[in-house]
């Protein structure tokens, strides 16, 4: 069994090599204010007992929230009381401290989690232990707890979030953003959080927003690159094994009518009446959603339709095996939006084949274990694909492997 190899590090603070803004020496108007490009000048990895990541959500219909980690911490020599003076880390455990875990396979360093320290509390266990469950949560935090301010004239849905995130001075390295398919209308904003009004424009673009696993503002449009070669990218049960797979075949994902409207337009309405008859009216009613036309509120409201007016078999996770195949550099690879294949044959069953969009990624971590398991939609618009079924295996009808 082989493992990668943990690497936990922390920012210094020193913000003068990062281009930071240090008061009496840097001019206004030349970078961008607050913290800049971190130092990693602490190495931390010797004190790791085990930890656990989690970024994303659990399916397609909701927001992506602010990422979480948690590392427990041996503080039995001190090093994490944060008023201990002969600390090697002292004055440096404060919250808000930028640390960052990684993966190292094959001599390449893979970013897992990139976040800021939320608290730093010493507990002692036992009575003769000392430990700090050390919890972490990524930029969404900055994002939330700062507010912006003037007037945004109309532009695409990717100009929008840069304009943004330039407003508030976030670094040009540490974002990621696409064009963007949809266009938002002008609007004034006074005191409003960056991160509330770039989800709106998420949710109106219906692609998708969160911090990379190396720290990145990152920005998907509704119309990701399709991906045609899965040969590193498909969990089989075979070559690439997992430990555990979820199946659903529910009605959570089920409206048939669809009714939207962007602020200052009229209602867009649209409905399949089959699915209606099949399955009673269920309407997923929306209003305020920030674009700038009408026309665009319609085929929003009929790209919704087609996804979800029919109920379908969905792949909605698994637990990857890698600590038994082995394929660490595949595995740690996958960021969220990712498209991957994934397959399973139950007892009995043909293949059940579906090219799912990653949704979530969750890491857990130990001196003697490591586990990924990620959380994923169908990125058809209609249902998962059954190979070789007369119903769920036809092509240019039921099953379309890719958005």
């Amino acid at each position: 069994m082989s493992l990668p190899t943990l690497k936990v590090q922390m920012d210094s603070g020193n913000l003068t090599a990062a281009g930071g803004f240090i008061l009496d020496t840097s001019q206004l108007d030349t970078g961008f204010f607050g913290a800049g490009e971190p130092s990693w000048d602490f190495d931390i990895t010797g004190y790791v007992r085990g930890g656990s990541t989690d970024r994303g959500t659990s399916n397609e219909l909701q927001r992506v929230e602010a990422g979480t980690a948690s590392l427990l911490l041996d503080a039995r020599d001190g090093a994490f009381v944060p008023t201990n003076t002969l600390s090697a880390f002292y004055p440096n455990i404060v919250p808000m401290r930028r640390v960052r875990i990684l993966a190292t396979w094959a001599s390449v360093d893979y970013p897992v989690f990139s976040g800021y320290a939320e608290s730093w509390p010493v507990t002692f266990p036992g009575i003769v232990d000392q430990v700090v469950q050390l919890r972490l949560v990524d930029g969404f935090t900055v994002l939330a707890r700062t507010a912006v301010s003037g007037s945004f004239s109309a532009q695409t849905t990717g100009q929008r979030v840069t304009a943004i995130l330039d407003a508030i001075e976030w670094p040009l390295d540490q974002r990621d953003i696409d064009t963007g398919a949809s266009s938002v209308p002008a609007v004034t904003l006074d005191d409003v959080p960056a991160l509330s009004h770039l989800q709106d424009v998420e949710h109106a673009e219906g692609g998708r927003l969160f911090m990379s696993r190396d720290g990145k503002v990152t920005f998907r449009d509704r119309y990701p690159t399709v991906i045609t070669d899965f040969s590193t990218r498909t969990w089989s049960g075979t070559t690439m094994t997992y430990r555990d797979i979820t199946l659903s075949f529910d009605d959570d994902t089920l409206f048939n009518e669809i009714r939207l409207t962007r602020t200052g337009g009229a209602e867009q309405v649209v409905e399949d009446l089959d699915s209606v008859q099949k399955y009673f009216r269920r309407s997923l009613v929306e209003s305020g959603i920030q674009l700038a036309t009408d026309a665009e509120v319609l085929s929003l409201a009929e790209e919704l339709l087609a996804r979800y007016s029919e109920v379908g078999l969905r792949i909605e996770g698994l637990v990857d095996n890698a600590m038994k195949h082995g394929f660490w550099d595949r595995v740690l690879a996958r960021e969220i939006q990712d498209q991957v294949l994934w397959e399973k044959t139950p007892a009995g069953s043909n293949v059940i084949s579906q090219t799912s969009v990653i949704d979530g990624i969750h890491h857990e971590f130990d001196p003697g274990s490591w586990t990924v398991s990620f959380r994923g939609s169908p990125s058809s618009f209609t249902q998962v694909g059954i190979l070789d079924d007369t119903t769920y295996g036809l092509l240019d009808s039921t099953m379309i492997l890719a958005r």
